[in-house]
This record gives structure tokens, C-alpha cells and sequence, in this order.
């Protein structure tokens, strides 16, 4: 049998699950088909799942939940079931994700502003980052000639040139070449081209009178107008009306103007040694690509989306559940047995003879209350014993309050502190801009729901991914056994380590 297989038989219900959302497709005449997991076959090793034309794998899943500041998913240990379960949540992540993306490719927005605009922006700053690090910075090389140079002119001869000490020199040395590359940069850049720039666009009190297409700068035969460079010229927060529209200070306007030269100045370059064919940039883009589509896209939707203020006040009083935040208290209970024995701890309580969480430690039937000294975290109403939960949210803050009987014994309540509720009028601008989130996110689902039924077809290979999470859960338990082995190098470091701690000295 193998390692950690139980495991599997704990995630098979959320794996029946996606299957049920993923594993079905219904055709756009209307008849529900099941989907085989043999047709089409997979094109990639690894493949768990398959939308449309796209494929996901599961090492593209690895790689993405080790990113999960991006995702919004924690990172659980290699081989536990929570990893597994973690897994799968961002597998149904991925899966809506590529339907978006699809939709929004039969829907043609990639050919629409503001997309094609950001891509082209987006690319045009990748090749002039590729044009600076490939060909006006290059490779640094530093030969074994250069660094025994350093070594005798700069180095101690008292200090040996070992492996470390050559690999600290060959580091200097291309800093220095870096810096150097760096400080000639623009002189080697615009080397054989002629520049001109037109003063005025340095002076603020001329912005109202220039137009979008006024030339402000040219780069050869190339002319540069206002409405090209206007952008770069904004003030930081301009759109909060807490700054000028434009930046005032001259200097700050020809550091700007002079780099969107620059820039300009690499792209054309880079474009003209081919760079848009290379994989470095296909690989660059790629990613960008697809995720702002989805990103635009859902815009798009959301926009088209919005809700007359009777339907959002509609959803509101359906959702109020999910909505308002009820008031929560932190609660500490002493339990006990009878009630002439909580009315005794009470007495002592309130007479200063020992505090509340004394008399959890020493009295409470709670087995836990030993360790957390009776304090029972945040509550909200309605989740306890009907009489407790009425008494304890009427309780005053830091009153020791009860007795008061319930099934599990007699109980001394105190309130330590109290988070008000929340979200309970819809009139209030932080209410509304939840709600209208909620209701934003719910019908992204259930469009996503009904694409994945009607309009792409989806396939989860759970075999697969079976296999992919047991094959993980068998490395790991593999490599616990060998660490444990003598002359590991786990046991060399832990070894190790133990020489450094300073064990007390018994009295």
C-alpha cells in the first residue's frame, strides 16, 4: 500500500465536486453530454484539466500556489491533505479564470481599447527592458587575467586567493563594469541620432494654449507631440484633484521628457534587431497577456453589470445574512457544577480574593480551561445556548456576571471587550460598497457557472491529479525516512546545530 493514501479517500468528495462543475459539458444544442477523460487526449505530461483549447497542469498549479501572494491562497506544507485541498480550490480557480479568458477572446476583446492600448504599452517596456540588459549592457565577462589583477593590486597578501575569494573579486569586478555601462548609457543609445526638443514644453504657463498634436521633441524623422508625452507630464495624485494637473518644476519635466526619449530610442531599436520573434519576449508577454485580458474583460462585465439602486437595496434584504457583520464579543466563562458552587466563586471573584482567570484554572469543568484560563475568543449572537447567548450579549463590558444554568453546568460570564456590528444599513456608504461587491461577485460566478455548462467544454483528469498528489505525497514521506538515516546530511546539519545551543545547566 502506499504512503499517505489515505489522504486521497479524504479528498474525493471535494474531487466529486469539481467534477460535477468541471467535468460535464452542456453542448450549445441544449443536451447534456459527459465528457470522456480519454477524448481529446492530453497534449502535455502532467495535464489535470483541459478548457476549451486550454490545458492546466499540475506543475503550472505548483508554481502558482508557491505565488500565492498573488492568488490569495496559503502555502501548506509539501504532501499534507491541506496542500492537496489547497490545490484543488486553485484548480477551480484556474478553471473559471481560463473560461473569462475564452469568453473574452470569442467576445473580441482582445482587439478593443483599452486592452490593445495597455498591450502595447506593456510591451513596448519589455523590449526596451530586453534592449538594455542584451545589448547596451551585455554580458559582464571577467576573465581569470582580471582577477588576479584585482587580487595583486587591491588584496593583502596575507589574505590566499581561494575559490570564495574569486568569486567575491569576479562580483566587484562586474559591478564596476555594470556602473560603467550604466553612466554611458544614453551616450552610446542615441549615438548617430539627431535629437531636438522644444524648450517650451519645459514652461507650466504654456500648457493651456498647446494642443494633443503640437510636435514638442523629434528622434530623427521622428516627431513627438504633447498628447503623446502629456501622460508622463501628470502630477502623481492629479486624478484626486490634490495636485496640479501637470508636474511644475522644469527639471523634473526634462528628466521625463528625456527618458520617454530613451525609451522610445530602445523600442525602435529593439523592434529592429527582431526581438518581438524571440521566445524571451513571447515568454515575457505571454502571461500579461492572457491575465489583463481576464482582467479587462471582467471590467467589462462588471460595468454592464451595475445595479439600479432598488436592485442592489433587493439583493441587499436577500443577503442580509451574509451581508451584516453582528455584534461580536470576547467572551471568558468560568463552568462548574451547581449553582451554590458558582455563586460561591462568584462572591470571591467580586470580593478581590482571586480573579476570574483563577477561578477557570482551578474550578472550570471546561478541560481546556487550564490553558486558556476560560477565554472562549470572539462570539456572535445566535451561536450558543439560547439563554447564555441572550445573557452574555446583554451583559456589560468586565461585569462578572451569573450564574446562569445551561446543559453543560452553571456558568460566571465576563465580556472582555466588544466589536460592534457592522454593515446593517444599507444607506451607509461602507454597506452599499460591500453589498454592491457581493453582488459583483456573485454574478461573476454564475456567468462563470453558465459558460462552463453552455458555451466551453471542461474536463478534470482526476486520475491524474490523483496520481500527481499521491507522487508528491510519496516523495515527501521519502525523503522524512532518508533524513532520518545515519550520515544524512539532515542529520549532519541538525548535528550541527545542537554543538551551537547553550543547554542550561540542571540545578
Amino acid at each position: 500500500m502506499r504512503t499517505n493514501t489515505n489522504q486521497l479517500i479524504l479528498l474525493l468528495p471535494i474531487l466529486a465536486g469539481l467534477l460535477l462543475l468541471g467535468g460535464c459539458s452542456e453542448k450549445a444544442n441544449g443536451n447534456n453530454a459527459a465528457v470522456s477523460q480519454a477524448e481529446p487526449a492530453k497534449a502535455v505530461e502532467g495535464t489535470i484539466a483541459r478548457v476549451g483549447d486550454e490545458i492546466i497542469t499540475y506543475n503550472q498549479l505548483s508554481t502558482m500556489l508557491n505565488s500565492s501572494a498573488m492568488v490569495g491562497l496559503s502555502i501548506p506544507a509539501l504532501g499534507t491533505p491541506e496542500r492537496s485541498r489547497t490545490l484543488i480550490t486553485l484548480l477551480d480557480k484556474v478553471i473559471s479564470a481560463d473560461l473569462l479568458y475564452l469568453d473574452a477572446l470569442a467576445k473580441g476583446t482582445d482587439k478593443q481599447p483599452p486592452y490593445t492600448t495597455d498591450m502595447a504599452k506593456y510591451e513596448a517596456a519589455v523590449l526596451a527592458a530586453m534592449y538594455t540588459s542584451n545589448v547596451l549592457i551585455g554580458d559582464l565577462p571577467v576573465s581569470e587575467e582580471d582577477v588576479q589583477a584585482y587580487y595583486a593590486a587591491s588584496v593583502s597578501d596575507e589574505a590566499p586567493l581561494s575559490e570564495d575569494m574569486k568569486l567575491a573579486i569576479e562580483a566587484t569586478l562586474r559591478k564596476q563594469q555594470l556602473e560603467e555601462r550604466k553612466a554611458t548609457l544614453r551616450e552610446r543609445l542615441r549615438e548617430g541620432v539627431e535629437i531636438t526638443i522644444d524648450s517650451g514644453v519645459m514652461n507650466p504657463d504654456k500648457d493651456s494654449e498647446r494642443s494633443a498634436t503640437d510636435v514638442v521633441a523629434t528622434i530623427g524623422e521622428r516627431s513627438i507631440s504633447w498628447g503623446e508625452v502629456e501622460p508622463v507630464m501628470r502630477g502623481a495624485d492629479h486624478r484626486a484633484g490634490l495636485a496640479p494637473f501637470y508636474i511644475d518644476n522644469e527639471d523634473e519635466r526634462m528628466k521625463r521628457l528625456q527618458q520617454y526619449i530613451d525609451n522610445e530610442l530602445m523600442v525602435s531599436k529593439a523592434r529592429a534587431a527582431g526581438m518581438e520573434q524571440t521566445p524571451e519576449f513571447t515568454r515575457r508577454t505571454a502571461e500579461y497577456r492572457k491575465t489583463h485580458l481576464i482582467n479587462v474583460h471582467r471590467r467589462g462585465l462588471i460595468k454592464a453589470w451595475q445595479p439600479t439602486d432598488d436592485e442592489l437595496q433587493d439583493y441587499y434584504l436577500e443577503h442580509m445574512d451574509r451581508i451584516v457583520a453582528p455584534e461580536s464579543r470576547k467572551v471568558q466563562m468560568v463552568v462548574v457544577g451547581s449553582k451554590e458552587e458558582a455563586e460561591s466563586i462568584k462572591a470571591q471573584i467580586d470580593n478581590g480574593e482571586i480573579t476570574m482567570y483563577q477561578a477557570a484554572q482551578q474550578y472550570s469543568l471546561d478541560p481546556n480551561a487550564k490553558s486558556t484560563l476560560g477565554e472562549l475568543g470572539w462570539v456572535t449572537q445566535g451561536t450558543g445556548f439560547k439563554g447564555l447567548d441572550e445573557f452574555t450579549f446583554s451583559l456589560e463590558p468586565e461585569v462578572v456576571g451569573g450564574p446562569i444554568e445551561t446543559p453543560a453546568g452553571w456558568h460566571l460570564v465576563r465580556v472582555l471587550d466588544v466589536l460592534d456590528g457592522r454593515y446593517g444599513n444599507i444607506e451607509d456608504e461602507e454597506t452599499r460598497t460591500r453589498t454592491l461587491r457581493m453582488y459583483m461577485k456573485d454574478k461573476v460566478n454564475a456567468y462563470v457557472v453558465d459558460l462552463r455548462k453552455h458555451d466551453f467544454e471542461v474536463v478534470v483528469y482526476d486520475d491524474e491529479l490523483a496520481r500527481q498528489l499521491q507522487q508528491e505525497a510519496d516523495m515527501v514521506a521519502a525523503l522524512t525516512e532518508k533524513a532520518k538515516e545515519e550520515g544524512s546530511i539532515t542529520r549532519q546539519r541538525q548535528e550541527d546545530l545542537e554543538k551551537y545551543i547553550v543547554v542550561p545547566p540542571q540545578e
